[in-house]
C-alpha cells in the first residue's frame, strides 16, 4: 500500500487485508452543524413538551382561523354544511347582474371556471350549458348546489369556500341560466343519470 508523505501522521495502527485506515477528523463546520441539531432538538423538546408549547392540533386550528380571516371564510356549523337561506331565488334578466355573475364565475376567488370551463363546457365538473342536469336546475336548486356544494364530488361550498352573499349567488345563477344552450366547443357529454332540465 502506497502512503503519501502527508498521510503518514494520520495512519492508524490497525490493518485489515493490507488496508490501513487514516484518522481523518470531521471538518469543523460539520461538527458545529451536528452540535446545532442536538441543541435544536433539546430546545424543541423543552418548549413543546415541558413548557406547554402549542400542539399540532392547536397550530392547525390557528392556521385555519387565520385562513378563514384572510379569505373571508365562515366556520362550518355543527353539521359541516351551509344552509340555504329563505332568499327569493330567481333567474334575472338584468344584464348588469348577469355580467356580475360572469365576473364571479371567472373569478380566481370562486374557481367556477376551473372545473366547469371558461364557457361552461365542463372540464372536471359537468357541462352547464346543456339541458341535461343531475341535481335539478330550478333557481333554488342551483343556488343550493352553489351554497352547499358537493364535497364528496370535489366541489366545496361556493366553489372555493369563499362565501358569497345571496345577491351575488343570484347574479351567478342568472349568468349560468344565460349560457344554457350556447353550445360551446369541446362540450363535455352528460352522465347517464342526467335528466332533461330547462333553466327558465
Amino acid at each position: 500500500m502506497k502512503v503519501f508523505d502527508d498521510e503518514k501522521d494520520l495512519l492508524m495502527d490497525h490493518e485489515y487485508d493490507g488496508i490501513r485506515e487514516l484518522d481523518n477528523h470531521m471538518p469543523a463546520w460539520w461538527l458545529w452543524l451536528f452540535y446545532f441539531t442536538i441543541a435544536w432538538g433539546v430546545g424543541y423538546m423543552v418548549y413543546y413538551y415541558m413548557l406547554g408549547g402549542p400542539t399540532q392540533e392547536e397550530l392547525y386550528e390557528q392556521e385555519m382561523a387565520a385562513a378563514a380571516e384572510q379569505y373571508g371564510l365562515e366556520p362550518e356549523g355543527d353539521g359541516g354544511e351551509t344552509e340555504v337561506s329563505d332568499f327569493s331565488w330567481a333567474f334575472l334578466d338584468d344584464q348588469e347582474r348577469i355580467e356580475e355573475g360572469r365576473e364571479i364565475y371567472m373569478s380566481n376567488g370562486n374557481l367556477c371556471y376551473t372545473c366547469h370551463g371558461a364557457n361552461g363546457e365542463g372540464i372536471v365538473g359537468p357541462n352547464i350549458t346543456d339541458d341535461l342536469w343531475i341535481h335539478g336546475c330550478s333557481a333554488e336548486e342551483i343556488a343550493s348546489s352553489i351554497i352547499e356544494g358537493y364535497p364528496d364530488r370535489g366541489m366545496i361550498a361556493y366553489g372555493s369556500g369563499a362565501r358569497l352573499s345571496d345577491e351575488q349567488v343570484q347574479s351567478l345563477i342568472s349568468y349560468i341560466a344565460s349560457i344554457q344552450g350556447t353550445e360551446p366547443a369541446n362540450a363535455k357529454a352528460p352522465v347517464d343519470r342526467a335528466q332533461p332540465c330547462s333553466l327558465e
